[in-house]
């Protein structure tokens, strides 16, 4: 189930998001190369693990996240299932703004 309170977040804390599901069949090709030219470009995306990138690969399915901050920088998350990128999104943003925040 999708936590509600991460697409709120997200909206109030970002200057806008992207998902993408299979944006990889737009060019007719595979997630690893999908992959492969998103790393070229300087799109590097993050999963929760390696055993979640292998899962995009082995499976051929693919989520994306693209977040662009306030200050200009963009994160690019991606699972093989939008709740695995909505879990690393919560993970990664909103712990460290927490964490931020108490120090």
């Amino acid at each position: 189930m999708i936590d509600s309170n991460i697409l709120p977040w997200l909206a109030a804390n970002s200057e806008n998001i992207q998902l993408h599901f299979n944006a990889h069949l737009e060019s007719h090709t595979t997630v690893a190369r999908h992959l492969l030219h998103r790393e070229r470009l300087g799109d590097v995306l993050h999963f929760a693990g390696q055993d979640a990138r292998a899962a995009c690969i082995d499976s051929g399915t693919l989520w994306e996240l693209s977040i662009r901050h306030w200050d200009g920088s963009d994160t690019h998350l991606a699972g093989p299932s939008l709740e695995q990128c909505l879990a690393l999104a919560e993970a990664l943003l909103i712990s460290s703004t927490r964490g931020a925040l108490a120090a």
